[in-house]
């Protein structure tokens, strides 16, 4: 160590040598000319006589000399470019797998396999019905333009005034087609003429009338009573309770209007007829009724009927009343 000012020099009375351990302490400083006189002999004296401070001094030198030698290195741009990239994940798994290393043959069937994954993925994943049927373009064709007449029919129906509402259903029995009038044969004067008189001759032809007018009575009564049964429409009402309804009733609201429905009477979607009751009155495209009646389903039990009523609804429409009531228990 060099010697500093203020320090007590080494003393020369009782003058010892200097112990290997602080001979090693001293061999950095000694190499770099720091020392005093009297610690530089010192240090020279014990290396003439120790081998291992000997090598130590000789890694000392040899260290010295390398730095000297990195300090003098000239690292290149690219080199510098590559430190400065951050590291991918990628490029790290590479590095720590050494994949560079590996045999051909194994990296040809690592690609094959990530080649073979995608396909598959891409094979099952892709909507093939979908290109399928796109490039049948004749068929397509055909399927839109079936689907743009049905919309304009909707439209069309959904234009025209609203229904009015109606009353819950009342036990009422279904009405008949009146019967047509029949001819009261005995109330004709012919009739009457033909009754005084006592040849049978010309009962004939009175006889044929009243049979020829019984056929054409019952065949008209058939017809009636057909076309009463074909004609007219049908009306779904239904009924379901619900538990916390004030919350429930909007959500059933918003799921018609999504399906497609329209308020048929003249309140609003999801009338509130009392505190515990609500009333809907709607028309909606019948490929929609099951999903509506799932939806139902999924807040309590659904009672629906099919009623014939006079009203006809368009093809593809079907008119509902629903009434929803809060649950009891």
């Amino acid at each position: 160590m060099a010697q500093q000012e203020g320090k007590i020099p080494l003393s020369k009375k009782g003058k010892r040598e200097m112990s290997p351990f602080i001979g090693h302490e001293l061999l950095y400083d000694y190499l770099s000319g720091i020392l005093d006189d009297e610690r530089k002999s010192a240090v020279e004296d014990h290396v003439k006589f120790s081998r291992d401070a000997q090598l130590d001094l000789n890694k000392i030198q040899n260290g010295e000399i390398y730095a000297k030698q990195l300090s003098d290195t000239i690292v290149s741009q690219p080199i510098i470019e590559q430190i400065n990239t951050p590291s991918t994940y990628l490029t790290v798994l590479m590095q720590k797998s050494n994949f560079d290393r590996w045999p051909q043959g194994l990296k040809w069937g690592l690609e094959a396999l990530v080649v073979v994954a995608v396909i598959v993925t891409l094979l099952t994943v892709a909507p093939w019905q979908k290109v399928l049927q796109i490039g049948m373009s004749g068929n397509t064709k055909e399927v839109v333009l079936a689907e743009v007449a049905k919309t304009e029919k909707v439209a069309q129906v959904e234009d025209k005034p609203q229904f009015v509402d109606e009353e819950p259903k009342t036990e009422k029995p279904l009405q008949t087609p009146k019967p047509l009038p029949t001819v009261d044969v005995k109330a004709t004067p012919a009739t009457t003429a033909v009754a005084a008189k006592p040849s049978a001759t010309p009962a004939a032809p009175v006889a044929a009338k009243v049979a020829a007018a019984t056929p054409a009575k019952k065949e008209a009564d058939e017809g009636s009573d057909s076309e009463g049964a074909t004609s007219g429409g049908f009306l779904y009402r239904g009924e379901i309770a619900v538990t916390n309804l004030s919350v429930v009733g909007p959500k059933i609201t918003e799921k018609v209007k999504e399906l497609g429905g329209r308020k048929a009477g003249g309140v609003e979607l999801g009338w509130q007829k009392s505190p515990t009751s609500t009333y809907y009155h709607f028309t909606l495209p019948e490929a929609k009724y099951q999903d509506l009646t799932t939806f139902l389903g999924t807040y309590g039990k659904v009672h629906v009927n099919k009623e014939k009523h006079p009203r006809v609804m368009p093809d593809g429409i079907i008119r509902l009343i629903i009434t929803v009531d809060e649950d009891k228990k």
